[in-house]
């Protein structure tokens, strides 16, 4: 499948996008490094455009040659498109202090979140406690020192994960 190909209007549903609020707030509590795992129609405008104009560095990392040429539209002298042939060759031990996890295949995340550790703050898309069974990454999220699970009325929940700094008080408030 083609860039082209991918159809739009299939794609961006009510859910799309349910972890922004927790995202937007992470972001504009930091300022350093940001990895991507999974591109996306919300998520990789987003975060491009987040990181513009002070030119935080932001490496987009996707499997999928369709969302690959997506995000390949994004790249500029900050941002950095990652084709991954095997997440497991995958480095993701550099500096970042934001990772936003939610590429696929879903059940790798269980492998990759524990992978992101040393991040200040780990962002997990689709932590509603079945998706957790289904794909039992619940573990690799316990791993961490501190986790704040946002559940959104519109779609799945969002998990912020870190070791460096308490969650206990990180709130989202709806109106």
């Amino acid at each position: 499948m083609i860039v082209d190909q991918l159809d739009t209007d299939a794609q961006v549903q009510l859910g799309r996008g349910s972890y922004m609020p927790v995202l937007m707030r992470i972001m504009e509590m930091t300022a350093g490094p940001v990895f991507e795992l999974g591109c996306g129609y919300v998520s990789t405008p987003y975060l491009h455009w987040a990181c513009f104009v002070s030119k935080r560095k932001l490496v987009t990392f996707e499997n999928n040659p369709a969302w690959y040429a997506f995000a390949r539209r994004f790249s500029t002298d900050f941002h950095t498109a990652v084709f991954v042939e095997d997440w497991d060759k995958v480095d993701l031990s550099g500096e970042c202090e934001v990772a936003f996890v939610d590429h696929a295949p879903n059940e790798r995340r269980r492998h990759d979140i524990p992978r992101l550790a040393h991040a200040h703050y780990v962002v997990i898309h689709d932590t509603d406690d079945s998706k957790q069974r289904k794909y039992r990454f619940g573990r690799a999220i316990a791993g961490y020192k501190y986790q704040y699970k946002y559940k959104c009325t519109y779609g799945p929940a969002t998990t912020v994960a870190s070791n460096l700094h308490d969650l206990r008080h990180f709130q989202m408030r709806v109106r």
